[in-house]
């Protein structure tokens, strides 16, 4: 198990380092600056033009103007400042100065709560939240659909559920977030233009756009999970010997089809924060989704290095959390694994 949990560590800095060279590599290839780009330009109806010698001296401070090598190691390890004292990197914790935010941490505008409020209202909070809620959707709902639907798969309920999730499926979520929009806020004033998000029932709609899609498929991969198994001779011989069908569906089929389900949370869980990006912008939920792309328009080089390291340590993390449940759930996993070890 030691070794195991080793080889995952080294490979888990690995993706994380492959990560943060390739995000940096492409900001700095997108023409402009933090003090030219998109959102400073004339067409933003923002035309603050920075003076040449202002800009310099906002790179010497921001350290922009050292060579592409030594920005990406004062990044992930460090330098020495104008001071002469040693600022640790992404090793220490430290994700670097915002641009946009006038040189405030990158830790401070995404994790510090507004004055006198928790750590859930702060940018992560209000994000971690949303995806909670979206996921406990996702689940709540789709795992149900997909169980009645593999119930009698030829009955028209299912035929009707396989429609209709067929359809979430082709819908983006944009899409569904601008309809939502359009015919609840505007047309039937059901929910305001402006939401209050401090009033939990605002976080309804934001939520069942986010969760509508990774929903329709967590049903589908429910249904065809529960159908491979319920051909199993296992299954057979449990009804043979006369048990009901909800109790060899719950005690025999459940249990050996949770493998596929949970092998799918991972990839749920990663699509339900992409998707945060999308559904925070629409709704101008007050979360770090809307402030990645408000940096990305920005070119806030320390912000977006910070945010998609944030991102991948999440998705590695869901990853981890995975095959460690696989251990729990099917021990043939930790066998093959040994084995191909030795």
């Amino acid at each position: 198990m030691l070794r195991f949990l080793l080889d995952k560590f080294l490979w888990v800095i690995m993706v994380l380092l492959s990560v943060a060279l390739l995000t940096f590599l492409l900001m700095h290839a997108i023409p402009g600056n933090p003090w030219s780009n998109y959102i400073s330009s004339p067409r933003m109806g923002v035309n603050t033009p920075v003076d040449a010698s202002v800009q310099r001296q906002l790179n010497r401070y921001f350290g922009l103007d050292l060579p592409l090598w030594r920005q990406f190691a004062r990044y992930i390890v460090g330098d020495y400042n104008e001071e002469g004292s040693f600022v640790c990197g992404v090793v220490c914790g430290n994700l670097g100065l915002s641009t946009r935010q006038r040189g405030r941490t990158v830790q401070e505008v995404l994790f510090a709560p507004p004055e006198g409020k928790t750590f859930w209202e702060s940018r992560f909070g209000y994000s971690v939240r949303l995806v909670l809620l979206a996921g406990l959707i996702t689940v709540g709902v789709g795992v149900p659909l997909g169980i009645l639907s593999a119930a009698r798969p030829k009955s028209a309920l299912s035929r009707s559920i396989s429609v209709g999730l067929a359809t979430l499926i082709s819908i983006p979520n944009f899409v569904l977030g601008l309809l939502a929009i359009i015919v609840l806020a505007s047309w039937l004033k059901w929910i305001k233009v402006l939401p209050d998000w401090e009033n939990p029932r605002d976080w309804i709609v934001p939520a069942l756009v986010l969760a509508a899609v990774p929903m329709a498929n967590m049903a589908r991969v429910t249904r065809a999970s529960l159908l491979n198994t319920m051909h199993e001779e296992y299954v057979r011989t449990a009804r043979a010997k006369g048990l009901t069908q909800t109790r060899t569906m719950l005690v025999h089929v459940m249990r050996n089809a949770l493998i596929p389900m949970v092998t799918f949370l991972g990839p749920t869980l990663i699509e339900l924060f992409a998707g945060a990006f999308i559904v925070e912008s629409l709704f101008s939920f007050p979360g770090f989704g809307r402030e990645y792309w408000a940096s990305i328009l920005g070119m806030d080089y320390s912000m977006v290095m910070g945010l998609t390291l944030i991102y991948a340590a999440g998705i590695v993390l869901v990853n981890l959390v995975i095959e460690t449940l696989y251990e729990f759930m099917d021990p043939r996993v930790k066998a093959n694994w040994e084995r191909s070890r030795s």
